[in-house]
């Protein structure tokens, strides 16, 4: 027997080693469970960590999605903007230039 290496006693000692001997694992089993215990403590409070983390990061990828829509229309309008501006600025320019030429000067301009 394997787990009885090298023991040569009566029976009732080899029984008495054994029953010793079995306490002990069982004792060692429960040590065992117990930490099983408070690592799967461990591990639900770790999991519950991981979800809140998840969630939050989830909720920061979705804002920094959302700001960066925001700069984007921020910059779309912008440009539209300035596209106005140049178009309604090549219109002015046409219209002085057009009045200067009649005239000699720009219309309404006294000091031209």
């Amino acid at each position: 027997m394997w787990f009885v290496a090298g023991i040569r006693l009566g029976a009732g000692a080899v029984v008495d080693v054994l029953s010793a001997r079995i306490r002990h694992a069982e004792l060692a089993a429960r040590d065992f469970e117990d930490a099983m215990l408070e690592h799967q403590r461990d591990h639900t409070h770790l999991q519950g960590e991981v979800r809140r983390l998840e969630a939050e990061l989830a909720e920061l990828r979705a804002n920094r999605i959302e700001a960066y829509a925001r700069w984007w229309n921020a910059r779309d309008d912008r440009d539209r903007q300035l596209h106005i501006a140049r178009r309604l600025r090549r219109r002015l320019d046409r219209v002085q230039r057009r009045g200067r030429s009649v005239t000699g000067r720009a219309e309404g301009c006294e000091g031209c």
